[in-house]
């Protein structure tokens, strides 16, 4: 059953573009009811990619704040709160029941600088133009269609004043793929906005994280 499912994803994925995963992730926890639980575990705190992604926002520093989209339950935030307490850390995700259980469990550690949004990730409108520091995602945009993938980056350079930090899957080919996520290539998509000189790639690690973020990984550089 569960291989079937994933066929009719990946179909659907190829004929409806964003439209799938975004039901798949606003409703996830009816299929799982403790997968938002789960991002804010030891193990998922602790995997070795977060360190790697909060060090590289970290060479930004000083930063008045920073916006995560895609941020989940929020496992990254709390990493990037014990880094920097005095800075404003908001988060933006697709599911309620994430951004839900993130508050709850910010709340009951009296975390005080993290700010939580329910909203797709193209919709920034909370958020002026040039408010924010660093904009970064961590394996969201694998799951945006080359439908809607313009408009979160033209959302992300709205909002933006020192740089974007991105952990996704990259390829140099002149269109975006799917192989089971969505595989963009992020040298055209920024270009069409801001000089390559401006943009950095550096492969992800195997040892970092294995298997396909071993091959298609990136940690994508944007700095303005």
């Amino acid at each position: 059953m569960r291989k079937l499912l994933r066929k009719i994803k990946r179909l659907l994925d190829k004929i409806l573009g964003t439209k799938t995963d975004e039901f798949y992730w606003r409703f996830r926890h009816l299929l799982n009811k403790r997968w938002s639980e789960n991002y804010i575990l030891q193990d998922s705190i602790n995997n070795l990619h977060r360190k790697f992604l909060i060090d590289k926002i970290s060479t930004l520093a000083p930063l008045k704040n920073i916006l995560e989209i895609g941020c989940a339950s929020g496992p990254n935030l709390y990493l990037l709160s014990k880094r920097f307490p005095n800075s404003k850390i908001y988060g933006t995700d697709i599911s309620s029941k994430a951004i839900a259980t993130g508050k709850k469990w910010f709340e009951n550690k009296n975390i005080k600088n993290i700010f939580l949004f329910t909203a797709k990730a193209e919709n920034l409108k909370n958020f002026p133009d040039k408010s924010i520091d660093v904009v970064f995602t961590d394996a969201t945009l694998i799951y945006i269609g080359p439908d809607k993938i313009g408009k979160v980056i033209k959302e992300m350079l709205r909002v933006v004043k020192k740089a974007i930090i991105l952990i996704e899957w990259h390829s140099d080919l002149p269109k975006s793929f799917y192989n089971d996520h969505w595989v963009h290539n992020y040298k055209l998509l920024f270009n069409k906005f801001i000089s390559e000189d401006n943009i950095k790639f550096t492969k992800i690690d195997p040892g970092l994280w294995g298997g396909d973020w071993g091959k298609l990984g990136y940690i994508i550089e944007v700095i303005l």
